[in-house]
Protein backbone atom coordinates (compact mmCIF):
# COMPACT_ATOMS: atom_id res chain seq x y z
CA UNK A 1 0.00 0.00 0.00
CA UNK A 2 1.70 3.38 -0.81
CA UNK A 3 1.56 6.16 1.31
CA UNK A 4 -1.25 8.66 -0.57
CA UNK A 5 -3.56 4.95 -0.49
CA UNK A 6 -2.78 4.79 3.44
CA UNK A 7 -3.81 8.49 3.85
CA UNK A 8 -6.86 8.27 1.85
CA UNK A 9 -8.26 4.99 3.95
CA UNK A 10 -7.43 6.69 7.12
CA UNK A 11 -8.72 9.43 6.73
CA UNK A 12 -12.21 7.54 5.14
CA UNK A 13 -12.18 5.73 8.77
CA UNK A 14 -12.08 8.61 10.45
CA UNK A 15 -14.66 10.52 8.58
CA UNK A 16 -17.00 7.36 8.74
CA UNK A 17 -16.17 7.49 12.36
CA UNK A 18 -16.94 11.10 13.32
CA UNK A 19 -20.10 10.49 10.98
CA UNK A 20 -20.89 7.33 13.57
CA UNK A 21 -20.57 9.52 16.35
CA UNK A 22 -22.67 12.39 15.24
CA UNK A 23 -26.13 9.99 14.65
CA UNK A 24 -25.24 8.93 18.34
CA UNK A 25 -25.22 11.85 19.57
CA UNK A 26 -28.42 13.56 17.55
CA UNK A 27 -29.99 10.01 18.70
CA UNK A 28 -29.57 11.16 22.25
CA UNK A 29 -30.41 14.85 21.81
CA UNK A 30 -33.73 15.59 23.40
CA UNK A 31 -36.06 18.94 23.77
CA UNK A 32 -34.55 21.27 25.94
CA UNK A 33 -31.52 19.05 26.74
CA UNK A 34 -34.22 16.53 28.87
CA UNK A 35 -33.31 12.93 29.45
CA UNK A 36 -35.85 10.41 28.03
CA UNK A 37 -38.43 8.70 30.48
CA UNK A 38 -38.05 5.26 30.76
CA UNK A 39 -41.63 4.44 31.94
CA UNK A 40 -44.58 7.79 31.92
CA UNK A 41 -45.24 10.01 35.05
CA UNK A 42 -49.44 11.12 35.46
CA UNK A 43 -50.05 14.01 36.48
CA UNK A 44 -53.33 14.52 38.71
CA UNK A 45 -55.01 17.75 39.17
CA UNK A 46 -57.77 16.25 41.88
CA UNK A 47 -60.80 18.01 43.16
CA UNK A 48 -60.07 17.89 46.48
CA UNK A 49 -63.34 19.25 47.74
CA UNK A 50 -62.18 22.74 46.54
CA UNK A 51 -58.91 23.99 46.02
CA UNK A 52 -55.66 22.64 45.72
CA UNK A 53 -54.31 19.08 45.43
CA UNK A 54 -51.87 17.69 43.04
CA UNK A 55 -50.24 14.43 42.78
CA UNK A 56 -47.27 13.53 40.41
CA UNK A 57 -46.71 9.60 40.01
CA UNK A 58 -44.17 7.44 38.42
CA UNK A 59 -45.09 4.07 38.93
CA UNK A 60 -42.82 2.17 40.97
CA UNK A 61 -40.54 5.39 41.21
CA UNK A 62 -42.25 7.99 42.92
CA UNK A 63 -45.45 9.78 43.73
CA UNK A 64 -45.16 13.01 45.41
CA UNK A 65 -48.46 15.15 46.58
CA UNK A 66 -48.79 19.44 46.39
CA UNK A 67 -50.83 20.48 48.79
CA UNK A 68 -53.90 18.48 50.42
CA UNK A 69 -57.06 20.69 49.69
CA UNK A 70 -58.92 22.08 53.26
CA UNK A 71 -60.04 20.94 55.73
CA UNK A 72 -61.96 17.66 55.26
CA UNK A 73 -60.76 16.99 51.47
CA UNK A 74 -58.52 14.33 52.94
CA UNK A 75 -60.43 11.27 52.85
CA UNK A 76 -61.04 11.73 49.47
CA UNK A 77 -57.63 12.06 48.50
CA UNK A 78 -57.19 9.15 50.12
CA UNK A 79 -59.62 7.56 48.11
CA UNK A 80 -58.09 8.69 44.91
CA UNK A 81 -54.46 7.60 46.14
CA UNK A 82 -55.94 3.99 46.96
CA UNK A 83 -57.47 4.12 43.48
CA UNK A 84 -54.01 4.54 41.73
CA UNK A 85 -52.01 2.35 43.68
CA UNK A 86 -50.67 4.65 45.60
CA UNK A 87 -49.78 3.91 49.32
CA UNK A 88 -46.84 5.60 50.18
CA UNK A 89 -45.61 9.40 49.43
CA UNK A 90 -42.07 9.85 49.05
CA UNK A 91 -42.87 13.77 49.49
CA UNK A 92 -46.02 15.54 50.53
CA UNK A 93 -45.36 19.48 49.86
CA UNK A 94 -47.38 22.06 51.30
CA UNK A 95 -46.74 25.62 49.60
CA UNK A 96 -47.81 27.88 51.91
CA UNK A 97 -49.60 28.29 55.34
CA UNK A 98 -53.30 28.49 54.81
CA UNK A 99 -55.72 25.76 55.87
CA UNK A 100 -57.05 25.63 51.89
CA UNK A 101 -53.83 24.25 51.55
CA UNK A 102 -52.73 22.65 54.54
CA UNK A 103 -56.06 21.55 56.29
CA UNK A 104 -56.67 18.28 54.12
CA UNK A 105 -53.40 16.49 55.95
CA UNK A 106 -55.53 15.68 58.99
CA UNK A 107 -57.44 13.92 57.55
CA UNK A 108 -55.71 11.82 55.52
CA UNK A 109 -55.76 7.91 55.97
CA UNK A 110 -53.34 7.25 58.81
CA UNK A 111 -52.42 3.89 57.06
CA UNK A 112 -50.49 6.90 54.18
CA UNK A 113 -46.56 6.25 54.42
CA UNK A 114 -45.09 9.80 54.24
CA UNK A 115 -41.43 9.74 53.74
CA UNK A 116 -41.01 13.35 53.90
CA UNK A 117 -43.11 16.83 54.43
CA UNK A 118 -41.82 20.17 53.23
CA UNK A 119 -43.36 23.53 53.75
CA UNK A 120 -41.89 27.17 53.19
CA UNK A 121 -40.89 27.09 56.82
CA UNK A 122 -43.47 30.03 57.60
CA UNK A 123 -45.43 30.57 60.45
CA UNK A 124 -49.83 31.49 60.83
CA UNK A 125 -50.47 31.12 64.07
CA UNK A 126 -53.42 33.08 63.58
CA UNK A 127 -55.05 30.56 61.01
CA UNK A 128 -57.63 28.17 61.85
CA UNK A 129 -55.69 24.52 62.22
CA UNK A 130 -52.16 25.67 61.52
CA UNK A 131 -51.28 24.54 65.49
CA UNK A 132 -53.21 20.95 64.47
CA UNK A 133 -50.96 21.06 60.95
CA UNK A 134 -48.03 21.79 62.87
CA UNK A 135 -48.68 18.96 65.43
CA UNK A 136 -49.65 16.48 62.51
CA UNK A 137 -46.05 17.58 61.07
CA UNK A 138 -44.36 16.20 63.91
CA UNK A 139 -45.15 12.39 62.99
CA UNK A 140 -42.92 12.42 59.93
CA UNK A 141 -39.07 13.87 58.17
CA UNK A 142 -39.57 17.51 57.57
CA UNK A 143 -37.65 19.69 56.07
CA UNK A 144 -38.53 23.39 54.79
CA UNK A 145 -37.91 24.61 51.37
CA UNK A 146 -35.75 27.24 50.16
CA UNK A 147 -34.94 28.87 46.76
CA UNK A 148 -32.39 26.83 44.62
CA UNK A 149 -33.40 23.94 46.33
CA UNK A 150 -33.48 20.78 43.91
CA UNK A 151 -34.07 17.22 43.84
CA UNK A 152 -35.00 14.54 41.72
CA UNK A 153 -37.68 11.70 42.25
CA UNK A 154 -37.81 8.78 40.28
CA UNK A 155 -37.52 10.84 36.56
CA UNK A 156 -39.70 13.56 38.12
CA UNK A 157 -37.08 16.33 38.74
CA UNK A 158 -37.94 19.57 40.81
CA UNK A 159 -36.67 22.84 41.91
CA UNK A 160 -37.79 25.66 44.16
CA UNK A 161 -38.09 28.98 42.51
CA UNK A 162 -39.12 31.02 45.16
CA UNK A 163 -39.91 30.07 48.69
CA UNK A 164 -39.70 32.67 51.80
CA UNK A 165 -40.72 31.70 55.41
CA UNK A 166 -40.06 35.22 56.32
CA UNK A 167 -43.11 36.68 55.42
CA UNK A 168 -45.88 36.29 57.84
CA UNK A 169 -48.27 39.06 57.93
CA UNK A 170 -51.92 37.90 57.05
CA UNK A 171 -51.24 40.26 53.42
CA UNK A 172 -48.06 38.66 52.42
CA UNK A 173 -49.03 34.71 53.08
CA UNK A 174 -50.21 34.39 49.48
CA UNK A 175 -46.68 35.62 48.24
CA UNK A 176 -44.98 33.78 50.72
CA UNK A 177 -45.87 30.35 48.61
CA UNK A 178 -43.57 28.04 47.66
CA UNK A 179 -43.10 27.94 43.29
CA UNK A 180 -41.96 24.81 42.16
CA UNK A 181 -40.76 24.20 38.69
CA UNK A 182 -41.04 21.08 37.68
CA UNK A 183 -39.67 18.78 34.67
CA UNK A 184 -40.32 15.56 33.58
CA UNK A 185 -39.13 14.44 30.11
CA UNK A 186 -39.96 17.00 27.89
CA UNK A 187 -42.70 18.99 29.79
CA UNK A 188 -42.34 21.30 32.64
CA UNK A 189 -44.95 22.39 34.79
CA UNK A 190 -45.05 25.36 36.71
CA UNK A 191 -47.00 25.46 40.59
CA UNK A 192 -47.16 28.69 41.82
CA UNK A 193 -49.04 28.53 44.89
CA UNK A 194 -51.21 31.39 45.58
CA UNK A 195 -49.14 33.90 45.13
CA UNK A 196 -50.32 37.53 43.93
CA UNK A 197 -49.19 40.55 42.51
CA UNK A 198 -45.92 40.97 43.81
CA UNK A 199 -44.77 37.74 43.63
CA UNK A 200 -45.78 37.03 39.63
CA UNK A 201 -44.21 40.82 39.42
CA UNK A 202 -40.95 39.36 40.60
CA UNK A 203 -40.68 36.26 38.87
CA UNK A 204 -41.89 37.57 35.59
CA UNK A 205 -39.14 39.43 35.51
CA UNK A 206 -36.85 36.43 35.08
CA UNK A 207 -38.83 34.87 31.66
CA UNK A 208 -36.25 32.39 31.45
CA UNK A 209 -37.30 30.39 34.59
CA UNK A 210 -41.23 30.98 33.87
CA UNK A 211 -41.07 29.07 30.68
CA UNK A 212 -43.85 26.15 31.38
CA UNK A 213 -45.80 23.73 29.15
CA UNK A 214 -48.75 23.43 32.17
CA UNK A 215 -49.23 25.76 34.34
CA UNK A 216 -51.18 25.68 37.59
CA UNK A 217 -53.16 29.62 38.12
CA UNK A 218 -51.91 31.27 41.05
CA UNK A 219 -54.36 31.61 43.41
CA UNK A 220 -57.35 29.77 41.90
CA UNK A 221 -57.53 32.75 39.58
CA UNK A 222 -59.21 35.17 42.18
CA UNK A 223 -56.63 37.72 41.77
CA UNK A 224 -55.82 39.54 38.53
CA UNK A 225 -53.07 41.70 39.96
CA UNK A 226 -49.80 41.60 37.24
CA UNK A 227 -51.11 38.04 35.79
CA UNK A 228 -51.18 39.20 32.04
CA UNK A 229 -47.73 40.04 32.37
CA UNK A 230 -46.95 36.77 34.05
CA UNK A 231 -48.62 34.78 32.11
CA UNK A 232 -46.74 35.97 29.10
CA UNK A 233 -43.58 34.63 30.79
CA UNK A 234 -44.63 31.37 31.61
CA UNK A 235 -46.51 30.71 27.38
CA UNK A 236 -48.36 27.62 29.09
CA UNK A 237 -50.04 25.34 26.60
CA UNK A 238 -52.02 23.94 29.22
CA UNK A 239 -53.50 26.14 32.22
CA UNK A 240 -55.15 24.95 35.34
CA UNK A 241 -57.57 26.84 37.59
CA UNK A 242 -57.48 24.59 40.96
CA UNK A 243 -60.89 25.84 42.62
CA UNK A 244 -64.00 24.75 44.60
CA UNK A 245 -67.43 24.50 43.01
CA UNK A 246 -69.08 27.53 43.63
CA UNK A 247 -65.74 29.49 44.47
CA UNK A 248 -65.74 32.65 42.77
CA UNK A 249 -62.96 33.40 39.45
CA UNK A 250 -62.20 36.87 39.32
CA UNK A 251 -63.68 37.35 35.25
CA UNK A 252 -60.82 39.55 34.58
CA UNK A 253 -58.53 37.15 35.67
CA UNK A 254 -60.45 34.57 33.70
CA UNK A 255 -60.40 36.05 30.72
CA UNK A 256 -56.78 36.80 31.05
CA UNK A 257 -55.84 32.87 31.60
CA UNK A 258 -57.75 32.47 28.51
CA UNK A 259 -56.50 34.63 26.32
CA UNK A 260 -52.45 33.81 27.11
CA UNK A 261 -52.73 29.89 27.36
CA UNK A 262 -53.51 27.30 24.05
CA UNK A 263 -55.96 25.36 26.85
CA UNK A 264 -57.92 26.35 29.96
CA UNK A 265 -58.94 23.40 32.48
CA UNK A 266 -61.41 24.35 35.38
CA UNK A 267 -61.50 21.84 38.18
CA UNK A 268 -64.57 23.64 39.97
CA UNK A 269 -66.56 23.14 36.35
CA UNK A 270 -64.91 20.38 34.94
CA UNK A 271 -63.51 18.16 38.21
CA UNK A 272 -60.11 16.01 38.31
CA UNK A 273 -58.03 16.59 35.29
CA UNK A 274 -55.38 13.86 34.87
CA UNK A 275 -52.20 13.92 32.24
CA UNK A 276 -50.16 11.03 31.08
CA UNK A 277 -46.55 12.31 30.38
CA UNK A 278 -43.96 10.17 28.14
CA UNK A 279 -41.38 10.94 25.31
CA UNK A 280 -43.65 12.60 23.46
CA UNK A 281 -45.33 15.06 25.49
CA UNK A 282 -48.34 15.12 27.47
CA UNK A 283 -51.92 14.32 26.67
CA UNK A 284 -55.10 13.92 28.79
CA UNK A 285 -55.66 10.50 30.09
CA UNK A 286 -58.91 9.19 29.25
CA UNK A 287 -60.11 11.46 26.77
Amino acid sequence: MDANHFRNSRSMIICRSLLLLTVLVTGLARPGGAAPLSAPVTVSFLDAGGEDALLLRQAGRCAMLVDAGPPGSGSRIGVALERRGVERLDRLIISHPHHDHFGGVLTLPAALAIAMVHDNGGDNGGEPHFAAYRRWRRQFPYQPLATGGKWQCGEIEVTVLAADATQSRPEEINDSSLVLAVTIGPVRLLLPGDIEAGGRRTLAARPGALRADIVKVPHHAKDPGHLGPWLDAVRPGLAVISTGRGAAVDPAALELVRARSGEVWRTDLQGDLELRIDARGWHHVGQ
